[in-house]
């Protein structure tokens, strides 16, 4: 059971020796080698094959080209790197969604690069293409970051239209998103590094400047097949729209240059003559190492969603040492809410405690346990007031979730559990400062909603390999989605046997601990990427410097609050 009566200190030493220690740390390093070798195989793009051929076009690939563009390319934050994953295996993947994108300095300049990697269907644009993109132009829009695109692709995957182009949050956004990212002056540039076709050629030509690389670069309405089956006209690709057309006959480019190489010098050298950096300025000190060593936290968090532990401890390995100051500490204690320091950077944090504790109820008894990692009245209550000082002093908050849902029963719905969940999902929801989300474990049900999930614009969300994202555990799903099958069986006149209700059950966990699990959430965008819980503290500061580029801040205004 937490100690929560001690002074207001953060963490305690790890004993690393113990069996306990030891085993989760090896479990967790199991994770961890999965995790590393499916990051190197979905960085291969399409493939070694692939990769040869766009080298022998003379061509870099998305990778090579970000690295080259980078001032450093080992500080690269991507985002988005298991988009897709295990995903249109009928039509042979997609890796990374077919866009390579992430955060590095340009030039000294904090940027968004957007990079198409031709090595998977030359660059053709999947659905999850489309909503990676959108979420590259989504990111921007928050934070004021300069984008720029790496412009090489096919266009729309055409046996799939169908599912990309018409809807609101389809292809075509993309384009409106050019217009808005403009009109709010923030930097737009695009290198035209390969085939930029039809709808697509809209997203180089609509940003502020564009450059073409001669040889490789074409940007068209319609290709030279198009053209000669609508107007019988034939015409090569390079005359049609290659790099001499429109940078000294059409003026569509700005730039003509003669490889990679040199546009991408090129594009750092626009971004070096950007005018002034305009940011809100939250509050940064110098940066203290945290107290306990971050590799720690491998034999800190068990290695069963269903096991306690003590997140004070997973904290404290994360923040700046000694930055720590507990709000509400003795009261609703299955939420941690407290101010910190992350890298230097001050923040409000918002964790689930998984340790078992005790409310206390009246000064005669010890007062009553509550479970860690569900959220109960008195917890969601402290949280929305904690989320409120935040927005009233312009910090920004950091949610750490290992949350299984709120309290239930006669007692929790007798005592309002509805009105103080609505209150805290009221003030997070309507929170005008940067919020992030780190998704260390459980993340299930309203509780995901309450603690800043996907749904909850957070400026950044990520996984860690132990995250488990679902609208309830998998164990009470499959027992009822069994259920359901065993009574829908049962009205067709069917009866199982024990060993076929045993094996259906059984086929109906394996699917739905599939579904959980953080890659099938990062192929679909619901997390932006999974990460190494030694690399949070450096992914929570950037993305922090990142928000701090938006000199601009709605007024909070929580609307009626439930009393």
């Amino acid at each position: 059971m937490a100690d929560v009566s001690a002074p207001d200190q953060l963490g305690t030493p790890a004993s690393t020796s113990s069996s306990r220690f030891q085993r989760r740390a090896d479990h967790y390093k199991g994770l961890l080698e999965t995790y590393n070798a499916r990051r190197a195989e979905v960085s291969k793009g399409g493939g070694d094959r692939r990769i040869e051929r766009q080298h022998k076009r003379g061509k870099l690939t998305a990778r090579e080209r970000i690295a080259h563009l980078l001032d450093d390319p080992d500080d690269f934050t991507e985002v988005g790197q298991f988009a897709g994953y295990e995903m249109y295996e009928d039509e042979g993947g997609c890796p990374s969604g077919g866009t390579v994108m992430g955060l590095g300095h340009v030039s000294g300049r904090l940027s968004l690069v957007v990079a198409n990697d031709a090595t998977v269907k030359a660059g053709a644009w999947f659905p999850i293409t489309a909503k990676k993109n959108l979420r590259a132009q989504e990111i921007a829009l928050e934070n004021h970051v300069p984008i720029i695109y790496l412009v090489d692709s096919a266009g729309v995957y055409l046996p799939m239209q169908d599912e990309i182009f018409p809807d609101k949050e389809h292809f075509g956004r993309i384009f409106r998103n050019n217009a808005i990212l403009s009109s709010k002056g923030i930097p737009q540039i695009a290198a035209i590094m390969g085939s930029c076709v039809a709808g697509g050629a809209y997203l180089p030509i609509m940003s502020d400047e564009a450059l073409i690389v001669d040889g490789t670069g074409s940007v068209f309405l319609a290709g030279p097949f198009l053209v000669k089956a609508a107007i019988g006209e034939e015409v090569e690709a390079d005359v049609l729209g290659g790099a001499t057309t429109h940078t000294e006959i059409s003026g569509v480019a700005d730039y003509k240059c003669e490889s990679d190489e040199e546009a991408l010098d090129t594009v750092r050298d626009i971004v070096g003559h950007m005018g002034p950096e305009h940011r809100f300025g939250f509050t940064r000190d110098a940066p203290v190492a945290p107290a306990f060593d971050a590799e720690e936290i491998y034999g800190l968090v068990p290695d069963s969603g269903q096991q306690p532990y003590d997140m004070r401890e997973v904290l404290a390995r994360i923040v700046d040492a000694d930055s720590w100051t507990e709000y509400k500490k003795g009261y609703g204690r299955t939420l941690l809410t407290g101010y910190a320091r992350i890298d230097g950077w001050n923040v409000g944090i918002v964790a689930n405690q998984r340790a078992v504790v005790r409310n206390k109820t009246n000064h005669e008894t010890k007062g009553e346990i509550q479970v860690g990692g569900v959220i109960y009245a008195d917890a969601a209550d402290k949280a929305a007031r904690f989320i409120m000082n935040c927005n009233q002093k312009q910090i920004p908050l950091v949610f750490f979730q290992d949350v299984t849902g709120f309290m239930v029963g006669k007692r929790a719905e007798h005592g309002g559990i509805i009105k103080d969940g609505a209150k805290m999902v009221n003030a997070m929801s309507n929170s005008t400062v940067p919020k992030f989300t780190v998704v260390a474990g459980n993340s299930y049900g309203a509780g995901n909603y309450a603690m800043c999930g996907r749904a909850y614009d957070p400026r950044l969300i990520c996984a860690w390999p132990t995250a488990k994202i679902a609208v309830m555990g998998g164990t009470q799903a499959a027992k009822v989605l069994h259920q359901i099958q065993v009574r829908k069986l049962e009205k067709q006149g069917k009866e199982l046997t024990e060993e076929e209700e045993q094996e259906m059950l059984a086929r109906i966990e394996d699917r739905y601990e599939k579904q959980t699990t953080p890659y099938y959430a990062a192929a679909r965008l619901w997390v932006d990427e999974i990460i190494d819980p030694v690399d949070t503290r450096a992914w929570l500061s950037r993305g922090i410097n990142m928000a701090d580029l938006n000199p601009e801040m709605a007024d909070f205004n929580p609307g009626v609050i439930q009393t």
